[in-house]
């Protein structure tokens, strides 16, 4: 993660390896939604391909702003999400529909989150 502190307001760039779903950021209190988030590829080459139609479990860079928080040092939860926020049932479907694919239970059936440290510096 780059920074790893910064200003209320900075943008964070996250590499993100096999990145299957629709991602959500919690800092503490706070949560960023898909269309708060900014998502770019990895592959050089692809770096005018919107977020949304980059290819799955590709190797994406996640962006965000740094929320109005108290300085500190905060753990970010990134949530990678097997559908689109709030749509449960395509959830569902998706996964199942994975699950009969054994080449890609890997990412299917593996942690749908991870955490790193994020220090908030006072704002200007």
């Amino acid at each position: 993660m780059t920074p790893v502190e910064g200003r209320p307001g900075s943008i964070v760039s996250l590499s993100m390896v096999n990145l299957v779903g629709w991602p959500r950021v919690e800092i503490g209190d706070e949560i960023i939604d898909w269309p708060k988030l900014k998502l770019l590829s990895a592959d050089p080459a692809k770096k005018e391909v919107r977020g949304e139609d980059l290819v799955w479990i590709e190797d994406k860079i996640l962006q965000f702003r740094i929320p109005e928080l108290k300085p500190g040092d905060y753990t970010v939860t990134i949530h990678d999400d097997k559908g689109p926020p709030g749509d449960l049932v395509y959830s569902f479907l998706e996964t199942t529909a994975y699950l009969a694919f054994p080449p890609v239970w890997p990412y299917v059936l593996r942690s749908n989150q991870t955490q790193v440290k994020l220090r908030v510096l006072p704002a200007p």
